[in-house]
């Protein structure tokens, strides 16, 4: 470890209320974001100490937050009392060969669980037959699938007997989950968000254990055979397919453990080509025609095919008109973006008629096909305002809000977002927005993260995998950045585009949640890369002449949305809402367990939501 890194592991501890601070002052934090943005090796040394830091600090939030006493076991136990008819839990485990020990290990935890109304059976994991077997013999309404090497804690089948009482209505239930060693310490938490149906898509995050309605599995066929093997993972995507999101449930709880293996790297690559393969065959099971890659350390990423008939996307660019700014950015639709059916309008605002240079640059670009320049005088800049003119003055069935200080990378990234937004339910997608030195800007929305909203690995290097993959894969978001916003016409009008309350900041926000509300969902594909010169165009939201419109912006957002920034459903309560500790375990986290008294010390009161209790 170099002299720089020293230091900052050993600050890095005694600097918590000065993150504190800056995170809870959304104008300093985006200060202290700049300076991080323009120094590269600063924020890698940042980084770099925030994750020297998480060994050490999920044990202490295990120790705090997270160790089941004699005190819980009795709560539970009192409360399973009053449950009236229990529901029987019938446990399905699959075994490999010569894995006795780890099922001694997961025996023990069954033998430990407070929740006693189940039976179990054992089936081969690469057995569908078994598999099938086992869910028609099941006496219990619900099957709980647990995979080989997996071992429960105390409070697993409680909670998953606890949530079919409360919810009749469900059809599958899932939680958290980590690693554990032979000497028991664990490590590698996986704070899941609620279902996550672009997720899902990508990689199997509901884990090694899940509880599910059994009539509803065999009414989709059950398991089948699967080129990799891993037939749970197909037949939880048929039980979810045009399910109700209210009919999956998800306790944010780390309900199970996995031991801790090192994967052979042998034949590796051949494995994660014949999983791919079978994520194909899976979506086709479904209706969707996609390819498929292997992507990160367990996931994979799909580019969904597109028919014939395109439809009609209309890139709508509102600019301040800098040439050297908005020249490349429509060179970047014309010359490299492989989208035939498309038409882009640039909305210049209030041009004055001395700027001859702009005029001239304006006009040569206005003589480019399918391109239409349009003039907006009425007041001072208004991004709001601008996109909702425009987009009423365009014929696309899609809209596409572009900044001016974009600049395309690769010509498949159009292609790669409308298949995301024709997808069942999705009226908008966001894309990866990478900064000119290749750092990441936009991947994603964290709602609530250092006070309103902030860009997931924002300033990380643009290879970073991120937490369990996400920064590769596909997923459901709260929101995404208008700087490349991809959104269903009829969605936007829906919902009255944009609110031009918010001239500068948030609109897009604002935006994402008003869809949300309305039942749409918002998707973030890393299969859309585009450059973003973040300020080129437009001075930062938090500096300079928009500084008052972005205050009011960010009050009126905190005042609309309050309950829904304490409690992003895609990004668990578990995690941190610090901007530079984003994906690391809260203190405290914005949950508790629902039977803990709140006047308990580690327990918190819960919020949104995640209100359990």
């Amino acid at each position: 470890m170099t002299s720089d890194r020293r230091w900052t592991h050993a600050l890095w501890p005694w600097l918590a209320p000065i993150r504190a601070f800056v995170s809870r002052r959304v104008r300093v934090a985006a200060l202290v974001q700049r300076v991080l943005d323009r120094c590269p090796a600063l924020y890698d040394a940042v980084l770099e100490s925030a994750r020297g830091d998480s060994r050490r600090r999920y044990t202490e939030w295990i120790a705090e937050f997270d160790t089941i006493d004699d005190v819980d076991l009795a709560a539970m136990s009192e409360e399973q009392s009053r449950f009236g008819l229990p529901p029987l839990l019938s446990i399905v485990v699959s075994v490999t060969d010569g894995n006795e020990g780890i099922r001694d290990t997961f025996e023990g935890s069954l033998r430990r669980q407070v929740y006693d109304q189940w039976e179990i059976s054992f089936v081969r994991a690469s057995s569908p037959d078994e598999w099938n077997a086992a869910l028609r013999s099941a006496a219990g309404d619900f099957i709980v699938v647990i995979d080989s090497g997996v071992s429960l804690r105390p409070h697993a089948l409680f909670l998953f007997a606890r949530t079919i009482k409360r919810f009749p209505g469900t059809l599958l239930i899932y939680g958290d989950e980590d690693e554990i060693d032979e000497r028991g310490y664990r490590s590698r938490h996986y704070f899941k968000p609620e279902w996550n149906e672009a997720l899902f898509r990508s990689q199997n995050y509901l884990g090694g254990v899940v509880c599910l309605k059994g009539s509803r599995a065999l009414e989709v066929g059950g398991c089948q055979e699967e080129l990799d093997g891993d037939c749970a993972w197909g037949l939880l995507l048929r039980m979810t397919a045009n399910a109700p999101p209210s009919s999956i449930q998800h306790l944010p709880f780390v309900i199970a453990h996995r031991r801790s293996q090192i994967r052979s790297s042998s034949n590796e690559a051949e494995r994660r080509k014949a999983g791919a393969r079978a994520v194909e065959k899976r979506l086709a099971g479904i209706g969707e025609s996609a390819h498929v890659e292997p992507v990160g350390e367990v996931s994979y990423r799909a580019l969904y095919r597109l028919s014939e008939e395109l439809p009609t996307v209309s890139v709508v660019v509102p600019s301040t008109c800098k040439p050297e700014v908005l020249g490349p950015c429509v060179d970047g639709l014309l010359n490299r973006t492989a989208y035939a059916p498309l038409e882009i309008v640039v909305v210049a605002n209030r041009v004055s008629e001395r700027d001859s240079h702009i005029h001239e640059s304006l006009g040569r670009i206005a003589g480019w096909p399918r391109v239409r320049v349009l003039f907006y005088d009425q007041g001072p800049y208004n991004f709001s305002k601008l996109n909702n003119w425009a987009s009423g003055q365009t014929r696309g069935e899609l809209l596409c809000f572009l900044n001016d200080d974009t600049n395309v990378i690769r010509s498949d990234w159009l292609r790669a977002m409308v298949g995301q937004v024709l997808q069942r339910r999705v009226g908008a997608v966001g894309a990866m927005l990478l900064y000119p030195n290749g750092r990441i800007q936009h991947a994603g929305c964290v709602l609530g993260a250092g006070g309103v909203a902030a860009h997931a690995y924002k300033g990380n290097r643009k290879t970073i995998r991120g937490y369990h993959d996400r920064a590769l894969v596909d997923q459901d978001v709260s929101a995404v950045t208008a700087a490349c916003m991809l959104v269903k016409r009829d969605a936007f009008v829906a919902v009255g585009g944009f609110d031009e309350r918010l001239a500068i900041a948030y609109n897009d926000i604002d935006l994402c949640l008003r869809l949300r509300l309305e039942g749409w969902r918002i998707v973030w594909t890393p299969s859309a890369k585009l450059y973003h010169r973040e300020g080129v165009s437009l001075d930062r939201h938090y500096a300079g002449e928009t500084r008052d419109e972005w205050t009011a912006g960010s009050a009126l957002v905190r005042c609309r949305w309050s309950e829904q920034l304490a409690s992003d459903p895609d990004y668990n309560p578990n995690l941190s809402l610090d901007a530079l500790h984003l994906w690391e375990p809260a203190f405290p986290p914005r949950v508790s367990y629902p039977w803990r008294d709140a006047r308990r010390d580690h327990s918190v009161r819960p919020v949104g939501r995640y209100a359990v209790g």
